[in-house]
């Protein structure tokens, strides 16, 4: 769910658009009064917000067709890049939603530390973010088809950055943020990631683990 990248909005599938993140937010959990959906899409989210105490959500969307389905669930959906809606925005905000967003910028870095002034206090940022250390994606590079890329997934052609579990919590750190919880999808690997993660202590998710999964807090 593409919310800027400095170059123009790469158009996907209706589905891409339309995909809700229940299985994220469920992880996250929580009740978060007023919320930004960074990369809303469709603003399939809403259902789960509003059951989750939203009294205001705020969607970024570049793709042009899809903000304008989203502001019927939405109160305020801004139709551009996630670069150029930070200085419309207004604090404070207790849930910022980054699902699937921070591959497809050109700075991530810069954004993720941007969004640390809008949060309230007790704010929280929530993260989901491919995983390129997962043991199917190192395969592909090592003895496989390389970087060749896709419309969907780890090799998404729209993805400009590459993050292992360290980079995000450094990107996070240098940001003004702390990681509070980690977590993830494992992807192929259900059963396997959550033996492995017993016997190993979790130190086997870096493989297993095909999206990590993040809340952190100003810090």
């Amino acid at each position: 769910m593409s919310a800027g990248s400095g170059e123009p909005c790469q158009r996907k599938g209706a589905a891409y658009y339309a995909a809700d993140r229940v299985d994220f937010l469920d992880w996250v959990g929580g009740n978060h009064e007023r919320v930004l959906d960074v990369g809303c899409s469709s603003g399939s989210n809403a259902a789960w917000l509003r059951a989750h105490g939203a009294r205001q959500i705020v969607g970024i969307e570049p793709d042009l067709a899809s903000a304008e389905l989203a502001r019927a669930r939405y109160d305020l959906v801004l139709p551009m890049t996630v670069e150029d809606a930070i200085g419309r925005l207004d604090g404070p905000v207790d849930l910022v939603i980054c699902a699937d967003v921070l591959e497809h910028l050109v700075d991530p870095w810069s954004v993720v530390r941007s969004l640390r002034p809008l949060m309230a206090p007790d704010g929280q940022l929530a993260i989901s973010i491919p995983n390129i250390r997962y043991a199917p994606a190192l395969l592909r590079i090592a003895f496989g088809r390389g970087f060749e890329y896709e419309p969907e997934g780890i090799f998404d052609a729209t993805h400009l950055r590459f993050f292992a579990r360290l980079n995000v919590s450094a990107m996070l750190g240098a940001s003004g943020w702390t990681a509070r919880r980690w977590g993830g999808s494992p992807g192929r690997f259900g059963r396997l990631q959550r033996v492995a993660g017993r016997l190993t202590g979790g130190r086997a998710d870096e493989w297993l683990i095909f999206q990590w999964y993040v809340v952190a807090v100003p810090g």
